[in-house]
């Protein structure tokens, strides 16, 4: 009875309530696009939220955790350590070459990488197969970051021969 009860009292915070809604979306969209929603994975990105909040987010079912921020995480990350099955962590937000070793010692998936340097560094440092995400400039606008359209493929092979990077397909398998 108890664990019903907590669930019962978990659907009706603001994060449960928003999840369960992000859930229904998700499912409605996926039935649209003629896919599975065990297909879509959600990350839940959670910069400037506090380590309650991101356990309450657990808590109503979020498994991937987005940060864009490497002093962020480095700061929360040991508060939720406890947290079972371990979250995925996802570095969202631009990174720096500088601080790519950092990134690969902390996260699970990093997103945005826009330069060979970056890719490289990851590698460097990653001491295990790391999934990552090249971000393009499709609109080649000078004021945004990644890979121009014509150097994509470019670099997708030469990240390919990078050791401990993997790809991840649009389909969610590696």
């Amino acid at each position: 009875m108890g664990g019903s009860t907590a669930a019962r009292d978990l659907k009706t915070t603001g994060i449960g309530r928003n999840v369960a809604d992000i859930r229904k979306r998700i499912a409605r969209a996926a039935e649209n696009a003629g896919r599975s929603p065990s297909e879509i994975t959600l990350v839940a990105v959670t910069k400037t939220v506090d380590a309650p909040a991101i356990q309450e987010a657990f808590a109503a079912g979020l498994r991937h955790f987005g940060e864009s921020r490497i002093q962020e995480a480095r700061e929360k990350l040991p508060q939720l350590s406890a947290l079972q099955p371990a979250p995925t962590w996802h570095m969202v937000g631009h990174l720096q070459t500088n601080k790519a070793r950092i990134a690969a010692e902390i996260f699970d998936v990093i997103h945005s990488v826009d330069s060979l340097r970056v890719a490289e560094a990851i590698s460097q440092h990653s001491t295990c197969d790391k999934p990552v995400l090249v971000q393009v400039n499709v609109a080649g606008e000078s004021s945004k970051y990644g890979f121009a359209l014509q150097d994509t493929i470019a670099a997708l092979e030469h990240r390919a021969h990078l050791f401990r990077i993997v790809g991840v397909r649009g389909d969610g398998h590696q």
